[in-house]
């Protein structure tokens, strides 16, 4: 009899075991899965994000990279956009606005995407965004190179499912914001101050925007910001030697 009796203990055991690992273990293998899924896509963003930079840099005029889906979905989102102030030597201030967009992918609450020649990863309700990469901005022994990148597409559509899709970037146009002459007032080298402002809609990143330039190699300081907006001025004094400002546009197609 206590053989018996043992004997159904110990099945109970192993069956309570096997009901755990079974339970915790599926749990553990699918957060494996997203977490896995999630950098799949960031290393495929970094690619995409190279691809955009050869088109800025007129090295191609068109480049495709492919990304995996895998449960998540890809958007091109009219979310940001850029205000550039710059202030010569005799007070003339030269204004240009114009949007930059995002490519956004999403899974599990999780947004990655470019934006601007950088790249970001948020989650929606968390504190933890980060831009991951920087834009091709440089700020440093008093000269300011910008380089904006604006992202133009069918901004309603939005991919989602399982497989492989493949995004196309081609390099539609390309324009000198600054210097706006180059000799007398608005030439590369009367300039007192160059200010950046971002302004987001929907889902703002202008946290994720502040952090990085407080923390940005270069003389970066931001000025002001709010829950929708972040901005920023090249420059602890009003005495730079040289700034130039450059927009690239880049249109997405998906096939």
């Amino acid at each position: 009899m206590s053989d018996v009796v043992g004997f159904v203990l110990m099945f109970g055991i192993i069956l309570t075991s096997v009901g755990l690992v079974a339970t915790f273990g599926l749990s553990e293998l699918e957060s494996f899965d997203e977490n896995q899924q999630l950098n799949n896509a960031e290393r495929t963003f970094d690619l995409i994000s190279r691809s955009f930079t050869e088109l800025e840099e007129s090295q191609a005029t068109t480049r495709t990279d492919a990304i995996d889906l895998s449960g998540g979905s890809l958007t091109l989102s009219p979310s940001s956009s850029a205000t550039v102030n710059v202030t010569t030597d005799s007070g003339k201030t030269y204004t240009e606005l114009f949007p930059l967009n995002a490519l956004v992918y999403e899974n599990n609450d999780v947004q990655i995407g470019y934006e601007n020649g950088a790249l970001f990863r948020v989650q929606e309700r968390s504190d933890a965004g980060i831009i991951t990469s920087g834009p091709g901005f440089v700020c440093s022994d008093g000269t300011a190179i910008l380089s904006f990148v604006t992202l133009k597409g069918d901004t309603e559509r939005q991919i989602g499912g399982e497989g492989t899709l493949r995004v196309t970037g081609r390099l539609t146009n390309q324009t000198l914001l600054y210097p706006a002459s180059s000799s007398g007032t608005g030439n590369a080298s009367t300039v007192d101050t160059i200010e950046v402002e971002l302004t987001f809609s929907g889902e703002s990143r202008a946290r994720e925007w502040a952090n990085y330039f407080e923390n940005a190699d270069g003389d970066w300081t931001v000025t002001g910001k709010t829950d929708a907006s972040v901005t920023v001025q090249c420059g602890a004094s009003t005495d730079l030697d040289s700034v130039y400002v450059r927009q690239s546009t880049i249109s997405i197609t998906y096939s």
